[in-house]
């Protein structure tokens, strides 16, 4: 598994970090590579959820407006092929997804060094090279808050759904003085897939920050997760006119990264300090299933999955732990429970610490994980 960790006193470099997960032996949880990207500060954020086939991975550092991509090939010695900044004049990419073709679409929030909206989509090739892109500008819609944060591709539709939500900036950044705000949103844009046209830009009744945009099994079928975790269906995704109704609410926001199994969307709340799952076989009739809560120093934000486990990942607030756990889930039931052999070697605690002294590639202190995605 590879984890896209930032320096936390900004002193050294970031780094990709390598976990081992193989579970027979007593390695299981260990970190045992390291790769430092040369440069520091740019508070390494998002990853590709899912592994390409191509091996390639595709991760930013949203505060410095840099993104890299790491060849994973050899998974002992991760490299840094291309690096880059704007593309096509977009700037602070944020997410990423893999399209049929093997590039991948990312978000933009902004365009300029200054992080101005719009921002955009655009198509990246396997180099990071500009294929296509799209700006998110509608003169019909809220031009204020055009802020491309997360994606899902839905190919047997021709659509792509897209979050707008502001993404905050790090207060210790420089450009974080040039824009006050904070998790903020609520718009959501539907483009084709073929061209990029947009179709429509919803928008919501209130800020509720639509961020996770999510492809359910039957690949025609997209949820939007909220920061205010209000779950919406996309519904006449397929026409000119689609429109959001909401099928489930939690009572506190602080809702960020699902991941969708089978049946089952499970979802982080770093507020309550848990991670739930729903079964959403029916988006009508969103049930709830089951969850696991930590203690008050763990706010889960970040998940992946490989079908089997999944990762959490701590905020990279100052109130959590440096922290990564693993869940299991029962792909029947949607039921997750603790995965308490995910440990560091000789700790009596689950869970891997990143509030350490030294790396494999050296005594650089203390780092704070974010994008985390499963390997093979």
């Amino acid at each position: 598994m590879f984890a896209w960790t930032g320096d936390e006193d900004r002193e050294d470099s970031d780094f990709l970090a390598v976990i081992d997960l193989a579970q027979h032996g007593d390695r299981y949880g260990t970190i045992v590579a390291t790769t430092p990207v040369g440069e520091k500060g740019t508070w390494p954020h998002h990853t590709e959820h899912e592994l390409g086939a191509s091996r390639m991975l595709f991760a930013n550092g949203f505060a410095g407006n840099r993104s890299f991509l790491f060849d994973l090939h050899d998974p002992l010695h991760p490299k840094v092929v291309e690096r880059f900044s704007s593309v096509a004049g977009l700037s602070f990419l944020h997410s990423f997804a893999r399209l049929p073709n093997g590039h991948v679409l990312a978000t933009f929030q902004g365009h300029g060094p200054s992080n101005e909206a719009p921002g955009g989509i655009a198509e990246l090739d396997e180099r990071g090279r500009v294929v296509r892109w799209r700006s998110a500008a509608d003169s019909s819609a809220d031009q204020t808050a055009l802020r491309p944060y997360s994606l899902a591709v839905v190919p047997s539709l021709d659509r792509v759904v897209v979050g707008l939500t502001y993404m905050p900036i790090p207060t210790w950044s420089p450009v974080r003085g040039s824009i006050a705000h904070d998790h903020a949103g609520d718009q959501v844009q539907v483009y084709r897939l073929s061209d990029l046209a947009l179709v429509k830009t919803i928008r919501l009744a209130s800020n509720d920050a639509p961020n996770e945009p999510r492809l359910l099994q039957d690949r025609r079928t997209v949820l939007v997760n909220t920061v205010a975790c209000k779950l919406y269906r996309v519904t006449g995704l397929d026409g000119r006119d689609p429109h959001l109704e909401m099928v489930h609410h939690e009572e506190d926001r602080g809702c960020a990264t699902p991941v969708v199994i089978g049946n089952y969307w499970i979802q982080s709340n770093a507020a309550t300090h848990r991670v739930f799952s729903l079964d959403v076989r029916d988006p009508t009739d969103v049930r709830s299933v089951s969850s696991v809560t930590f203690d008050e120093h763990q706010r889960p934000h970040w998940l992946a999955t490989d079908g089997s486990r999944i990762v959490v990942v701590n905020e990279p607030g100052p109130t959590a732990e440096r922290r990564m756990w693993m869940l299991k889930i029962d792909r029947v039931t949607g039921r997750i429970t603790l995965d308490s052999a995910f440990r560091d070697s000789g700790s009596t605690r689950p869970g891997i610490a990143f509030d350490r002294a030294d790396w494999p590639h050296g005594a650089t202190g203390t780092a704070v994980p974010h994008g985390t995605v499963f390997g093979w």
